[in-house]
């Protein structure tokens, strides 16, 4: 092998090495604004669900933020923003094998008395997702149902379901 074909991969080498140890951490610290504009971390859940492939659970992170000037949904502020990822791609036949989650969140502000259920959708490689809760200012209770399916030929393949509380200030 040529020496300029040696030195280029080492050079490779060497800036995925270093690209590997300047990644993301696996969750937020405090003080982190992965996302800018604005955001306030507040806290990391884990909710785990059951892997509807074969394999271990599925260990998904809810990073739960406040203080957001601009929400993701485009209403406005106050909100609490929940985004869950579990870090994990499913990789025997991915793009073929996909997972689909439907969340409910339900959420109750015991300050001003507000309820209310924020539901959504997502098709992704690994359990990902981020809703908005509006619930006005004060101290929010709320419960993240999941329900992750396999995608083979047709969504909801092997449903598994997960509950997980939190809590935050909406501010």
């Amino acid at each position: 092998m040529p020496s300029g074909v040696k030195t280029a991969l080492r050079v490779l080498g060497a800036g995925l090495i270093v690209g590997a140890a300047v990644a993301a951490p696996v969750h937020a610290a405090p003080g982190d604004d992965p996302y800018a504009g604005g955001r306030n971390y507040v806290k990391t859940l884990q909710c785990p669900v059951a892997d509807p492939w074969p394999g271990p659970p599925l260990h998904t992170w809810v990073d739960v933020w406040n203080r957001i000037t601009y929400p993701s949904d485009g209403l406005p502020p106050p909100a609490i923003a929940l985004v869950a990822d579990t870090r994990r791609e499913q990789t025997t036949m991915t793009p073929i094998t996909e997972y689909s989650m439907w969340i409910t969140v339900n959420w109750r502000n015991a300050d001003n008395g507000r309820r209310g259920t924020v539901k959504l959708r997502a098709r992704a490689p690994r359990n990902t997702w981020q809703a908005v809760l509006h619930p006005g200012r004060g101290r929010v209770f709320f419960e993240i149902h999941q329900s992750v399916t396999a995608i083979l030929a047709v969504p909801g393949v092997n449903p598994q379901t997960a509950v997980c509380r939190g809590s935050a200030t909406a501010v």
